[in-house]
């Protein structure tokens, strides 16, 4: 990937096959070599969830924004980003050269390209910023940040590895009310016909932007 401004405008995006799900509480986006050191979720000896792991902050900060860049590991030295999907759901995934693009929407996947080129098209400058992603490696991780590394492969999802340039991320959130709202009519569902992409359903989504590649 090529280091870019956040403003650069129509960027073409690809979507890959890779899906992040959560069973509820909010995704976490990190650097791959970071996410060993990512404690997921720590409940005490009474099944009450300890608040100082790293999942009870994640869902602290999600309570506060719905995206957040926060700090972990045993000195704080690697950085995450929370990003709330509202609840049980599955967010689709873009990539771009200088970037990546996480799209929610309450659709069944495959059946209407439209939040996809919603999110795709809007211009990142109207988007409110998140905060800054530090990626130090050439892998992220999408994840359900109850998720701790050593728990991944016997969750009900495994992590989302994705290839990634190092360097800072510009993080930013965009949110669309749609005039058909957010669920499909059952009967729609199973209408055989492919929807149009310009149908207008409730999405919003998250950009990362590479900024400032290492040594630039």
């Amino acid at each position: 990937m090529t280091s870019k401004d956040a403003s650069t405008p129509q960027r073409t995006y690809s979507w890959s096959p890779p899906t992040a799900s959560t069973l509820g509480g909010p995704l976490l986006i990190c650097d791959a070599d970071a996410f060993p050191y990512w404690s997921g979720a720590v409940h005490r000896p009474d099944y009450e969830l300890d608040p100082t792991c790293d999942y009870a902050r994640a869902m602290s900060a999600a309570d506060d924004a719905d995206a957040a860049v926060i700090r972990f590991g045993d000195h704080h030295e690697h950085t995450g980003l929370i990003w709330d999907l509202e609840g049980e759901g599955t967010a689709e995934i873009a990539t771009a050269d200088d970037g990546f693009l996480l799209v929610r929407s309450w659709i069944p996947l495959g059946r209407t390209q439209a939040p996809r080129r919603r999110a795709a098209t809007a211009a990142a400058t109207q988007e409110p910023a998140a905060g800054d992603l530090h990626i130090r490696g050439d892998h992220i991780v999408v994840v359900w940040a109850a998720a701790a590394a050593h728990e991944t492969d016997i969750g009900p999802w495994p992590p989302t590895v994705l290839s990634a340039e190092p360097g800072t991320y510009k993080v930013t959130c965009g949110w669309h009310e749609g005039a058909r709202g957010r669920y499909m009519p059952e009967a729609e569902i199973h209408t055989p016909s492919p929807r149009s992409v310009e149908e207008d359903w409730t999405c919003f989504w998250i950009r990362l932007v590479l900024s400032e590649a290492p040594n630039t």
